[in-house]
């Protein structure tokens, strides 16, 4: 489906009511947002994705997290995903994943949604908003810090490997001459 233009996209913060009935392409966008971006080398079940969304309806209930969708002609386009939570004595804004199908990006929704989450996080006394996004998606990282992000921390991953561990174990014993 082709989307000419802003004008046949509906947005906004949706209640789970509201979301329901895209709830099967919702699990397909944060499957391929997982795939795509943060672990392309992994074999992600779908249940992943779709236990996580069906989190989503509560956690949306109990008031602390956010769903802004892009909705056109019975399709969700796209969505940023946020939650609230307590970081020492603040109050965090944590964007837990966004992302539009390859048809509606270029469209400035990512820097929609953006602002309308940071301005959702301001009206509900938040006082910082953070993400995370993978080195490769440098779209994400342009978004970011035209909305004003900026680089806090880095996280850094060990796979820890048994065959790896085995050898390590091995070099200990022999240390330590046994």
């Amino acid at each position: 489906m082709k989307i000419e233009c802003l004008d046949e996209i509906k947005t906004g913060w949706m209640t789970w009511e509201e979301i329901q009935p895209y709830k099967e392409q919702l699990i397909d966008l944060e499957l391929e947002l997982m795939i795509q971006y943060h672990y392309p080398d992994w074999d992600i079940p779908r249940s992943y994705p779709e236990q996580k969304v069906c989190e989503l309806e509560q956690h949306i209930k109990n008031g602390n997290t956010f769903f802004w969708g892009a909705v056109s002609r019975g399709m969700l386009m796209g969505y940023y995903w946020a939650y609230t939570a307590p970081f020492i004595n603040k109050k965090r804004w944590c964007l837990r994943s966004v992302i539009f199908r390859k048809e509606c990006q270029g469209m400035g929704l990512g820097g929609m949604a953006i602002r309308e989450g940071l301005q959702k996080a301001k009206s509900i006394g938040c006082d910082e908003a953070v993400t995370e996004y993978v080195p490769v998606n440098t779209n994400a990282a342009r978004v970011y810090e035209k909305a004003g992000y900026e680089i806090s921390r880095i996280e850094v991953v060990k796979k820890l490997e048994d065959k790896e561990m085995s050898e390590e174990k091995t070099k200990e014993k022999k240390v330590l001459g046994g």
